[in-house]
């Protein structure tokens, strides 16, 4: 376990950033830190039902020995991910292209890898006039922050934006397929999967969440940019428990601006759509825990990006994590200390 004073000051640090985000009474914040968890876990954790002793605290998390090792430090950029799948290009969006200091660094098409000495905006033109709709996303920006849509024509500001991010990936928008599209068609609405490896060696979803984004002029469907949030039951894909998070949490049973139903509704097909998630989690085998976002569309089955040290409130959002004995093992392993979790009386 890492135990040094850096670690646990990176905590403190953030519970001062977000204590004043949430209406919580001093009481509440007490506790919270008290036992070490954030200030927007006591809105989403059902500490009522299971009590604190069954969650994994933020505090302790950020104590764990997490390896870096093979190709795992290279998921950190998202512009390697269309690298690493390559020969399971299928998984890509159809267009990713590379932008390193403003320039092209490289264009991966449907497989298909290209390098040269490219003109971005005469490239991105081109694209514009094959796909309709680009999305250009910055590396070092996180939550959805600085991610745009460009559509019709490049423009000179256009342009220079790019130029001054610097690094992304720019990538032809996506489309849900219709159950996702009819909650929110504003946004590509993403599912959360956070996944950690066995002692067997296999990469195994502890949850799952699905997003959609909340408004009509967003592209985002993150929670920290105003996204609802539903977890996902793994067994039957069913979606519950959903909310936005501001001030408060606001629990929800249909999307606030389409009046679409999300609590309840069942992802269809959700036995095929599990299986091609495991599949993925097998190609992606170097790691050993993280968040994957994926996207069913109308092109079918797509990895967004690779989370490395994901969100940690969506490991928690439906239940406890420390019910699960096979994850309270993978993180005695890294250096937990705390004894394993006990099991849920059936309801």
């Amino acid at each position: 376990m890492i135990n040094n004073k850096e670690e646990l000051d990176s905590y403190e640090r953030a519970f001062e950033r977000h204590k004043s985000r949430y209406d919580l009474t001093p009481d509440e914040l007490h506790n919270a830190r008290k036992h070490g968890f954030y200030p927007r876990s006591y809105l989403i954790y059902d500490f009522k039902k299971w009590g604190m002793a069954q969650f994994l605290a933020e505090r302790d998390f950020h104590k764990l020995d997490f390896r870096e090792r093979g190709l795992s430090p290279a998921t950190i950029d998202k512009r390697n991910l269309p690298l690493l799948l390559q020969n399971n290009a299928h998984y890509l969006p159809s267009l990713n292209i590379a932008i390193d200091k403003g320039r092209v660094q490289y264009i991966i098409e449907n497989g298909s890898y290209q390098e040269g000495d490219f003109d971005l905006e005469e490239l991105l033109q081109s694209y514009l006039k094959k796909y309709a709709k680009l999305i250009v996303k910055p590396i070092s920006l996180c939550g959805g922050r600085g991610i745009f849509t460009i559509a019709n024509t490049i423009s000179e500001d256009t342009i220079k934006r790019i130029e001054k991010e610097g690094n992304a990936i720019i990538n032809n928008v996506l489309i849900n397929e219709e159950y996702a599209y009819r909650i929110n068609p504003s946004s590509l609405n993403t599912i959360r999967v956070i996944f950690f490896k066995t002692k067997k060696g296999v990469l195994k979803p502890i949850s799952m969440v699905h997003r959609f984004g909340s408004t009509a002029n967003t592209c985002v469907d993150n929670t920290s940019a105003g996204g609802v949030v539903a977890g996902v039951d793994i067994e039957t894909g069913g979606l519950k428990h959903a909310y936005t998070l501001e001030r408060k949490r606001n629990d929800l049973d249909t999307h606030p601006l389409t009046r679409e139903k999300i609590n309840g509704l069942i992802i269809p097909d959700w036995s095929s759509k599990k299986r091609a998630i495991d599949d993925l989690l097998q190609e992606i085998n170097y790691l050993e825990y993280g968040g994957l976002d994926v996207a069913f569309t109308t092109e079918g089955f797509k990895i967004i990006e690779i989370n490395k040290k994901p969100d940690f409130q969506g490991i928690q959002h439906l239940a406890p994590a420390l019910i699960n004995e096979e994850f309270v093992e993978f993180l005695r392993l890294r250096g937990f200390q705390k004894p394993n979790a006990i099991q849920p009386e059936k309801e």
